[in-house]
């Protein structure tokens, strides 16, 4: 009940504009209850906060073994798919503390795939070019996924404050789409591109 409360307040008013009072008024509880389950408004946003990226970690977990062969439709299938039945919830990525937590959500996407995934083993650098260091793929892959993610949670934002009009499937092929066009190949040609600029700043010191 003040999930959902706090859901339908988002919609109208930025959360720093929610008291406590009005928010167990619209949920028909005494403020006693809510206290006894959370400090104040911000450690409700924060749980379902902290729910909506563990259902997207989920989501990512399950499409893995896609993305490795860069096919990101079922992925982004199924997070619209999830955002169109869990409106409530989703809803909080396009109201008015959207901003915010679009960009936690941009960064834990993020920050998953660059756990899931190697970027050596998964781009499958050239063995024959120049050694690729970890840590400057690492860094690489990290700036890849959060571009990658931040498309997606912009692509869904869109869609929301767009009515919905488009029909899933439509929405679905153009992000997976884009997706691909910036995937795995995009990915080890950027690694490799670091490589190469490596390799020649050690025989080049001068162009460093």
């Amino acid at each position: 009940m003040l999930q959902s409360a706090l859901v339908k307040l988002l919609e109208v008013k930025p959360l720093n504009k929610i008291s406590v009072m009005e928010l167990t008024r619209l949920a028909d509880v005494n403020r006693a209850t809510f206290y006894v389950h959370y400090t104040d408004i911000y450690a409700l946003f924060d749980q379902l906060k902290r729910e909506l990226i563990d259902s997207y970690k989920n989501i990512i977990t399950r499409h893995r073994g896609e993305i490795l062969q860069d096919d990101y439709e079922p992925l982004i299938r199924e997070i619209f798919e999830f955002a169109a039945s869990d409106e409530s919830t989703s809803l909080l990525v396009a109201g008015k503390s959207g901003d915010a937590l679009s960009g936690d959500l941009i960064d834990a996407i993020g920050a998953y795939c660059n756990e899931l995934i190697d970027p050596l083993s998964a781009t499958q650098v050239d063995p024959v070019g120049p050694a690729v260091d970890g840590r400057t793929a690492g860094a690489v892959r990290d700036y890849h996924f959060v571009y990658l993610a931040s498309g997606i949670v912009g692509s869904l934002k869109e869609w929301y404050r767009r009515g919905r009009r488009e029909p899933i499937d439509l929405v679905v092929r153009i992000e997976a789409n884009n997706t691909h066009a910036i995937g795995l190949a995009m990915l080890a040609r950027n690694i490799g591109a670091s490589a190469c600029e490596s390799a020649d700043a050690q025989t080049n010191p001068s162009r460093r």
